[in-house]
């Protein structure tokens, strides 16, 4: 495919940590969460790595489906982003 044929997106999102919303868990995936996050108007979808803490709290139950959660993304690359805490939403 050629760059005038390859349909780019009007916004990448920045490569950055940033809070999402979790909306699913395979704990037997290599990439385990699937994390929502809307930037400029469009919802883009991410598969993550989780730290131990948040699957431990995830399986206790203290962690659902459609909770806000911390994403950090390793060396800025957006292939190895990790979901790292929960967030409380307060606003």
């Amino acid at each position: 495919m050629s760059l005038l044929t390859r349909v780019v997106p009007k916004y990448i999102p920045p490569v950055s940590s940033f809070w999402a919303v979790l909306e699913a868990v395979n704990i037997a995936a290599l990439k385990p969460a699937t994390v929502r996050r809307t930037w400029a108007g469009t919802d883009y979808t991410f598969d993550c790595y989780v730290s131990q803490h948040v699957k431990d709290e995830y399986q206790a139950g203290h962690i659902v489906i459609g909770d806000y959660v911390l994403v950090e993304v390793l060396d800025w690359e957006p292939d190895k982003m990790g979901v790292i805490a929960k967030v409380y939403k307060t606003w």
